[in-house]
């Protein structure tokens, strides 16, 4: 073999060697990059507050936590105080950074701090009460041995490669050929280690309660319901923590003043579980709340809350009853492990004067915050799909500047026919569901002018249906009446 061929099969080597950093190292890497910082959205209804909570988690072992606080709804005078604390400790023990009044739709950030990795709680006070969000900072965890393996391999490999593509080194054969059986060795070593390195790269933390993270966008339609269970009793306040029992929830109401009707009242909900008694604190974020709580009137008025836990297994919401008579309470919640989702079902009473309810209008055109809201719920059938549909325009002009809620375009809430034929909130053969919206955002971010929703109703007979939309941080209900067929017999 002449120089010039040996010289000619030394480049050749190089280039196959150059060829194989360039394709297989950097595809090796990029199927095990890490995941971004988690960031969680959580609602809450504290006091005459409708905030939504952004927070993003604190880097491994602890550090800063941001917090981005945004009201909704109607403005409230005065501000809040947030804080980290460790479960169950004082909210001033974290020092609490006030987060001024900010008109509605204006965020405040705050920055607050964690000194270690496990289970914390941003504490979110007014004054009067004050809301635990748990949480969980990730302990830092060691670089495995084939991530030190990819990267060693990969820069020596880069690096002797260079050296053997050197003039210099070039004008010696040998030494180029030695360098690049180096730089084929670190390469190989680097890509067998990124091949064999487990499935999962970053081993996740155990998920404390409520700290699920939330997916940023949704595809598709879906819903959540069933008949929940009737109102039980509630549990002793001293019941173990439950954190692995998968029974079902048992819900209990009571007021901490006599509720009367047209007077504000703090409802407060105690989670058991069915099967053992206990406590349950398990309750994972699921479309961005903790719990989804409807609460029904004997007049047909909806109030869709997002309660704050104030303490394990102990959930606290405000609200101001319209009228007197028995409401309807159904939490939708959904637990760790396979405990899975649940709604559960109370009742409570509310003093005063309590009038016949008159049913919402049957589908078609309404007048509904100043739009003109068009229901559509064409032929519906027992046991058949059925899409009920919300078409909104404002002054002829369609609505397209709707904003999501919960990380969806709009919600449908259903109570089905009860053992008098219409829906009664209090009766547990109205079965009642949640269904969302969850079609994609258009190009400026927004939705409308149409929000449509996909149900089965279960059995013929009268529904009582609530289309819920968000526009200007303002929540716009819209009742509907549905007279539900029967499935027709087969011939």
């Amino acid at each position: 073999m002449t120089e010039q061929q040996r010289r000619r099969s030394v480049w050749g080597v190089l280039v196959l060697l150059a060829a194989l950093g360039v394709l297989l190292v950097p595809a090796a890497a990029s199927a095990h990059e890490s995941l971004p910082t988690g960031v969680q959205r959580i609602e809450l209804s504290l006091g005459e507050r409708s905030l939504a909570l952004t927070i993003t988690a604190p880097p491994e072992g602890g550090g800063r936590m941001p917090v981005v606080v945004l009201a909704r709804g109607e403005a409230v005078p005065g501000g809040v105080t947030l804080a980290a604390v460790r479960p169950g400790a004082d909210a001033s023990t974290g020092g609490p950074v006030p987060v001024p009044a900010a008109p509605v739709g204006q965020p405040h950030e705050v920055a607050l701090t964690t000194d270690g990795p496990g289970a914390w709680e941003v504490t979110v006070s007014d004054g009067a009460q004050t809301a635990r969000v748990p949480v969980t900072v990730a302990a830092t965890t060691p670089t495995p041995g084939w991530v030190w393996a990819v990267r060693v391999g990969a820069v020596l490999g880069a690096v002797t490669l260079i050296a053997a593509l050197a003039p210099a080194v070039r004008a010696r054969p040998r030494l180029a050929l030695a360098l690049g059986g180096v730089a084929l060795v670190a390469v190989t070593v680097a890509v067998t280690a990124a091949v064999a390195a487990p499935a999962s790269t970053t081993g996740a933390p155990a998920t404390a309660t409520g700290t699920a993270p939330v997916p940023s966008g949704h595809a598709g339609h879906a819903g959540h319901g069933g008949a929940a269970m009737p109102p039980t009793p509630a549990a002793p306040a001293t019941a173990p923590m439950s954190t692995t029992s998968s029974g079902a929830v048992v819900l209990s109401a009571r007021t901490t003043s006599d509720a009367r009707a047209g007077v504000p009242t703090d409802l407060v909900l105690d989670l058991t579980d069915g099967s053992s008694g206990a406590v349950v604190d398990d309750l994972t974020i699921h479309d961005e709340a903790l719990i989804h709580l409807a609460v029904i009137g004997p007049d047909g008025q909806l109030s869709h809350l997002h309660p704050v836990r104030t303490a394990p297994g102990r959930y606290e919401v405000r609200m101001t009853a319209a009228t007197g008579g028995r409401y309807g309470v159904f939490a939708e919640m959904e637990r760790s492990g396979e405990g899975g989702h649940q709604v559960a079902r109370t009742a409570f009473d509310v003093a005063g004067p309590a009038p016949a309810a008159a049913p919402a209008p049957g589908p078609g055109v309404r007048d509904v915050a100043g739009m003109r809201a068009d229901v559509a719920v064409p032929d519906p059938v027992a046991g058949r799909p059925t899409q009920v549909s919300l078409t909104l325009d404002e002054g002829g002009a369609p609505v397209t500047n709707l904003q999501g809620w919960l990380g969806m375009a709009g919600h449908l809430m259903v109570l089905g026919p009860g053992t008098g034929g219409g829906p009664d909130p209090t009766d547990p053969a109205s079965a009642f569901g949640h269904v969302h919206d969850m079609a994609p955002a258009g190009p400026t971010g927004t939705y409308g002018p149409r929000i449509a929703f996909d149900y089965t109703f279960p059995r013929a007979g009268r529904y009582a249906l609530w289309l819920q939309v968000q526009r200007d941080l303002r929540i716009v209900t819209v009742p509907v009446t549905v007279d539900v067929a029967p499935e027709s017999p087969a011939p």
